[in-house]
């Protein structure tokens, strides 16, 4: 499992606010990038869903599909 521990908003550098990188992690930080994550447009999961399945079946045989 991967140390989230050391997970830091980047600031300044011409960096967007937000931009997680992995150092001197704060929990805050990481709180605050998952409420960003529950906010997030229900459309475009959809959406973004709807492309991943497709594109996890494509190269599947009939029988052997994760998503039937």
């Amino acid at each position: 499992m991967a140390d989230i521990s050391k997970v830091d908003t980047v600031m300044g550098s011409g960096a967007e606010p937000g931009i997680l990188r992995t150092r001197n992690a704060g929990p805050s930080a990481l709180l605050r990038l998952l409420d960003e994550w529950m906010q997030s447009d229900g459309d475009e999961q959809r959406e973004t869903f709807e492309e991943l399945r497709r594109c996890l079946d494509e190269d599947r045989p009939a029988g052997y599909k994760l998503f039937p």
